[in-house]
């Protein structure tokens, strides 16, 4: 099993899925924090006896005041600022400036109907009292205050309530862009490079993107293979119209030069001369149609059961009178009937233009063998002859159009150079293939393996 395609990290639906999950998530744990750290932190202690008889003998000194006012005032000149002073007739804080801003003074209230001292702890304030002080008639509660350590900058407790929002926002924002930035940068990859390609850059190419496992990286994958296909195509075209352009070139000179012949000398010497070379331009032509056609993928195929032995018999039969004339044999061996789907009329061509151009490169009183048989689900065709044969470099070639091993142009040696090159095109889009190699005896030979029904 192929565990990359669970990996989901390899997929930009899991990538995003993974990503809002994760965020959904710390954002959850966020306000659970937010929430526990904006509560307020508040609980009652019982003091200990031994504390509350320290901090009644702090408070002895006091006593001696007549009046709040004087208490107060003493409270001032002696620099202890750590009792809030309470009024209990009324719960009026006579020092609120000591307590916290968000300190609640109800729980004063609350600690003043208590029988006994204790400690109130909230937040970083702890409190202890209430501790009673008759003053005349006034009768005052005094708390010792004490402030714990400001805690660090890094614990969200000592942030405020919208510095803690604040925070959260940000965080996910930051995942979010994140997320933006890492599906939008490889795209503007992609669209940056097929503007260039667009513009005649030909060799733009997605790199970065190309190296994702996930559906981005298959779109940058196949932008370079659309891309290698597109520059193929049109370097093909090019050579192409550079060969066509040559292989008219010859003829039409040597057509003009007959027509100027013929108007100098006033008499029908080069008309036969003349007719041949419209008759190899109009070969030409039609070859170069069929080409181009089979090349775009425009000629339909018109497929039904066929017998390859019984058109193998008739493409040899038609060629039999030319091959006669060069005192050539065609030697057919294969079955008696093989049968296979394809388009009898481009099969045929095919066959044909392989025969001939064996016939074309063998000499005079030689053979020429068409063996056909069946290996596994395929028919395989060699068609050999006793020609010179191919350099190891040139047998792949020889497929291309317009490529010849000579470089004669003459219609007795030259040809179109289109006929092998249709040949490869036609067992292509039969789902075929076709190869050259040499025969051990001398000779080149032409594969051809084609699936059967």
């Amino acid at each position: 099993m192929n565990w990359q395609h669970l990996n989901p990290l390899n997929s930009l639906a899991g990538r995003i899925f993974l990503w809002f999950w994760l965020v959904l998530l710390l954002t959850v744990a966020l306000t659970l924090v937010l929430s526990r750290q904006l509560m307020e932190d508040t609980e009652i202690r019982r003091l200990p006896p031994g504390v509350i008889q320290q901090l009644q003998q702090q408070l002895q000194p006091l006593r001696q005041s007549q009046s709040a006012a004087e208490l107060l005032q003493r409270l001032a000149a002696h620099g202890e600022a750590r009792w809030v002073v309470v009024q209990t007739a009324d719960n009026q804080v006579l020092t609120p400036t000591l307590l916290p801003r968000n300190f609640n003074q109800n729980w004063l209230a609350e600690l003043n109907q208590l029988n006994r001292p204790r400690l109130l702890r909230h937040n970083n304030t702890h409190l202890a009292g209430p501790f009673m002080l008759q003053l005349g008639e006034q009768q005052l509660a005094l708390y010792q205050l004490r402030q714990r350590p400001a805690q660090p900058w890094w614990r969200l407790s000592s942030l405020s309530q919208p510095l803690l929002i604040l925070l959260l926002v940000l965080i996910s924002a930051a995942a979010s862009f994140a997320l933006a930035i890492s599906i939008s940068r490889p795209l503007r990859e992609l669209v940056q490079q097929n503007l260039q390609f667009a513009s005649g850059k030909l060799d733009s190419r997605v790199q970065r993107l190309a190296r994702r496992p996930d559906e981005l990286g298959q779109l940058g994958r196949s932008f370079n293979t659309m891309a290698e296909q597109i520059s193929a195509l049109l370097h093909n075209q090019q050579r192409l119209m550079r060969d066509i352009s040559h292989e008219l070139r010859s003829p039409l000179a040597r057509a003009q030069l007959a027509i100027a012949l013929s108007e100098r000398q006033q008499d029908l010497q080069q008309l036969p001369r003349l007719k041949s070379e419209l008759e190899r331009l109009e070969a030409m032509l039609d070859e170069l149609l069929t080409f181009s056609k089979l090349d775009a993928g425009q000629y339909q195929l018109e497929r039904h059961p066929l017998d390859l032995v019984a058109l193998a018999e008739e493409v040899l039969s038609i060629n039999q009178l030319e091959a006669d004339a060069k005192q050539q044999q065609l030697v057919l061996q294969a079955p008696e009937q093989l049968w296979l789907e394809g388009d009898s009329r481009l099969l045929g061509r095919a066959l044909e233009n392989i025969v001939r151009n064996a016939m074309k490169y063998s000499p005079s009183g030689s053979q020429i063998n068409c063996t056909i048989k069946v290996h596994d689900t395929q028919a395989q065709l060699s068609i050999s002859d006793q020609g010179p044969g191919l350099a190891s470099d040139q047998l792949e070639q020889i497929f291309q159009p317009f490529y010849r091993v000579s470089h004669s142009r003459d219609s007795q040696t030259g040809g179109t150079g289109l006929g092998l090159a249709i040949v490869a095109q036609i067992i292509r889009q039969h789902q075929g293939q076709v190869s050259a190699s040499n025969v051990s005896s001398g000779g080149l030979q032409i594969n051809v393996t084609l699936p059967l029904t």
